[in-house]
C-alpha cells in the first residue's frame, strides 16, 4: 500500500515521499507527462498521505480517511473531471468555491483538477487567482499531458513533477498479454509514446477502421485536389487520433527516406516505401512541421472549424516537387 502502489514511476515516488516526510509539501504541483493512470494514482496517494490518521508519510489505506479519498468520497478531496471539451469557468469556480474554508474531516484540502491543459483562458486567469494566495492546509494538483497547453504563470505557480511513459518493450508486451495483435501492439504503443492507458484506447474496430481507411487515402495524399476533401471527412471522425496518425506516417516516411528500418507502421513497409518516393525529405519535413501546427490548433483552448483545419492542413501536405 502507499507509495509502493505508484509502478513504474520510482523518481516521483521518491520526490513525494521525500516532501511529505520532511514537511515540504508545495501548494501547487503539476503533474505533467503521458502517464495518465500514475498521475491519477500520484494525486491519490499523495491525499491519502497528507489525511492519513496514523501520522505516518506511508498512507496506512485503511484508517477512514485513507479508505474515503479511495473511493472519491473524502469531503476534502475535490476532483474536477472535465465535462466536454474544454474546462470553463464555472467549473473551476466550483472547485475553488471551498478553498476559503478549514478543513472537514481531513487536515489538508486537496483539489485534483484533470487534464489542466484543457482550461480555457477565463477559467485559467481565475486558477491563477487562487493560487497566487494559497490558503494554508490547502494543496491543488494540476493533472496534464502538454505545459505549452498552460498558462506560464500557472506552471511558475507550481511544483513541476514530470511522469515517464511505460519503456516501449513493455508497453508493447502489455497491449499483448490483453490479446492485442503484435505489428498493432507496436504501432500503438509508439503512437502513444508507452502511455498505456492512451493506448488501451486505440484497441477499438473503430480506430482500426480510422486506419484502414486512412492507409487506403495515404498514397494520394501526396497528389493533392479532390483527395484533401474525402480525406478530411475521413480523418475528422476522430481528429485528435487521425492527427496521431498521420504524425507517425510522416515520421515513418522520414526514418525510410533516411535509409533506416525503424517503422511504427511495420505492417504498411511497402506502402511507406512507395509514398516515400513522392516526397522530397524537405516536403516531409515540412510536412511534420504543419501536423503539428495543425494539432495544436486544433487541440488548443480555441473553437476552431475541426473539418476546415483538416482540409488546410491536407494542402500543405501535397508533394511540392518530385523526388
Amino acid at each position: 500500500m502507499g507509495w509502493q502502489e505508484l509502478l513504474g514511476q520510482g523518481p516521483v515516488r521518491r520526490i513525494l515521499a521525500a516532501e511529505v516526510t520532511e514537511g515540504r509539501v508545495h501548494h501547487a504541483y503539476l503533474f505533467l507527462g503521458p502517464d495518465a493512470r500514475g498521475k491519477e494514482e500520484a494525486a491519490r496517494i499523495l491525499a491519502q498521505a497528507l489525511n492519513c490518521e496514523t501520522g505516518a508519510h506511508d498512507p496506512c489505506g485503511v484508517c477512514r480517511n485513507c479508505r474515503l479519498i479511495a473511493a472519491g468520497t473524502h469531503p476534502d478531496v475535490r476532483i474536477l473531471v472535465p465535462s466536454g471539451r474544454f474546462i470553463r469557468l464555472e467549473e473551476v469556480r466550483e472547485l475553488c468555491r471551498s478553498v476559503p474554508t478549514s478543513p472537514l474531516a481531513g487536515v489538508v484540502k486537496c483539489y485534483v483538477l484533470h487534464e489542466a491543459d484543457r482550461l480555457l483562458p477565463e477559467a485559467a486567469n481565475h486558477l491563477l487567482k487562487v493560487l497566487e494566495v494559497p490558503p494554508a492546509a490547502t494543496v491543488f494538483v494540476l493533472i496534464a499531458r502538454r505545459a505549452y497547453a498552460l498558462l506560464p504563470t500557472i506552471v511558475s505557480r507550481c511544483q513541476v513533477v514530470n511522469f515517464q511513459p511505460l519503456p516501449l518493450h513493455e508497453a508493447v508486451r502489455r497491449l499483448k498479454d490483453q490479446g492485442c495483435e503484435p505489428e498493432w501492439a507496436h504501432l500503438v504503443a509508439h503512437i502513444t509514446g508507452g502511455d498505456l492507458e492512451e493506448a488501451v484506447g486505440w484497441l477499438t474496430p473503430q480506430v482500426r477502421h480510422l486506419r484502414q481507411e486512412f492507409l487506403v487515402l495515404a498514397p494520394e495524399l501526396p497528389l493533392g485536389k479532390g483527395v484533401v476533401f474525402r480525406a478530411a471527412a475521413v480523418l475528422a471522425t476522430d481528429a485528435p487520433r487521425a492527427l496521431r496518425l498521420l504524425s507517425a506516417w510522416y515520421r515513418d516516411l522520414i526514418v525510410w527516406r533516411a535509409g533506416l528500418d525503424l517503422l511504427y507502421n511495420e505492417d504498411a513497409k511497402g506502402l511507406v516505401a512507395e509514398v516515400s518516393q513522392l516526397y522530397t525529405t524537405r516536403d516531409l519535413l515540412h510536412a511534420q512541421w504543419s501536423i503539428g501546427r495543425a494539432e495544436r490548433l486544433i487541440m488548443g483552448r480555441t473553437n476552431v472549424n475541426v473539418r476546415l483545419a483538416l482540409e488546410a492542413l491536407l494542402v500543405e501536405l501535397r508533394a511540392k516537387r518530385p523526388a
